[in-house]
């Protein structure tokens, strides 16, 4: 190949060159292509320019003033100068913000799956400690009436009133008769105990039905009095008649 033998790329320069009425001082004052270089790529005079990196360069501005493909261009240079050319990697267009945040919506089938899964674990977890917690508190009674120990009851009997657990068994001890009774749904319960005067020391347990536990041992201690026996009036001695003094007198002196 000589000067004088124009190439493809050469011709396909100068052609859009001169189609524009451009001439090559005009070129490079725009491009800041120096005239050698831009004379050279028209030749096809490829020793006189510089390393293929730069020329490559050259090239793609050139193409972009001209209004030519700058890919094309190089394509023609690596094929004329036997250059072996890397084209230069396209760097992936960004998504829209709008499009990534779609897509991260997307859920699979395996996601669902695992979060369903999850779910149940932590329910069933929870299930558990709340089912070891309740068999392992003691159950809870309390006695609201009376609410603490009575003094000077007149009476033989006593309903003893309180709260349990819901249907509990409450028992009674240290009585002559110890009742039994069951709380109600609401763990409500009554129980009517008999007395004995003097102090009544009464103990109350509750058997919770649900975990087969005992509650503590709450005691209430009812002293009977006995009431006050009335004091009879005296009853007045008759007056003796004064015959029947004066017959006493008598009957003395004899």
């Amino acid at each position: 190949m000589t000067e004088r033998e124009p190439t493809k790329l050469g011709t396909v320069l100068r052609t859009a060159r001169e189609a524009r009425f451009i001439d090559l001082a005009r070129v490079e004052r725009d491009t800041k292509i120096r005239i050698r270089y831009l004379s050279a790529l028209e030749r096809g005079d490829y020793r006189d320019l510089p390393e293929p990196i730069y020329t490559r360069g050259f090239l793609r501005n050139y193409g972009l003033y001209l209004g030519l493909d700058p890919e094309y261009l190089i394509d023609l240079y690596r094929l004329e100068s036997g250059t072996a050319v890397e084209r230069p990697t396209m760097p992936s267009a960004r998504r829209p913000m709008a499009a990534r945040q779609g897509r991260s919506l997307v859920v699979s089938s395996g996601a669902i799956a695992a979060a369903i899964l999850t779910v149940l674990v932590v329910a069933f977890v929870v299930y558990l400690v709340g089912e070891l917690v309740t068999f392992a508190r003691t159950p809870d009674l309390r006695i609201t009436d009376p609410a603490a120990d009575v003094v000077g009851w007149e009476g033989d009997e006593y309903t003893i009133r309180g709260i349990t657990e819901p249907n509990s068994t409450v028992t009674t001890d240290g009585l002559l008769q110890n009742p039994t009774t069951t709380a109600d749904a609401h763990g409500a319960f009554s129980v009517r105990v008999g007395l004995v005067p003097g102090a009544n020391v009464i103990t109350l347990v509750a058997n919770d039905p649900l975990t087969g536990r005992d509650s503590a041992a709450v005691r209430r201690t009812i002293t009977v009095v006995m009431p006050a026996s009335p004091t009879p009036n005296p009853t007045p001695s008759a007056l003796p008649s004064p015959a029947a003094s004066g017959a006493g007198r008598q009957e003395a002196r004899r």
